[in-house]
């Protein structure tokens, strides 16, 4: 499960923290592992690449690698390169509850620090996308109209 995580911050999509609590999340697939989302609302489309945010909600709490805190969904914004079906992950966040939002707790409770920050990689290399992957089908809601 570290390893998915692991892989899946560094390939999963972007944040974009405001936009995220009002984000209009569909879901597109799932596994026995994970549920994909997209918003469809934050697709760009510009020649051959496509930018669109997705979410991959875990049915199983794992870890963040780097923090070793509780992770129940990532979120992120990923460009995709449409004419070659290859991807590159832009931003990515992670979050302590499954639908991509931080936790709330009772004002009783005393919260716990989450300290997980949003990582951009606006560098990053494109990569091909794996048949069967989350990438695959969010490829496919991207770029469907080319």
């Amino acid at each position: 499960m570290k390893k998915m995580i692991s892989h899946l911050s560094i390939a999963v999509v972007s944040i974009f923290l405001s936009g995220n609590v009002l984000a209009a999340w569909q879901e597109i697939g799932q596994n026995e592992q994970t549920v994909v989302l997209v918003d469809v609302v934050t697709l760009k489309v510009e020649g051959n690449k496509a930018q669109i945010m997705s979410m991959l909600s875990f049915k199983k709490t794992g870890k963040d690698p780097k923090t070793g805190e509780f992770v129940n969904s990532i979120v992120g914004l990923n460009e995709y390169d449409c004419s070659t079906a290859q991807y590159r992950p832009l931003e990515v966040k992670m979050y302590p509850s499954r639908d991509g939002k931080d936790a709330k707790v009772a004002a009783t409770v005393t919260p716990k620090p989450y300290i997980f920050e949003s990582v951009k990689t606006p560098d990053s290399a494109f990569e091909p996308i794996e048949n069967g992957s989350w990438a695959a089908g969010v490829f496919n809601v991207a770029c469907r109209s080319k």
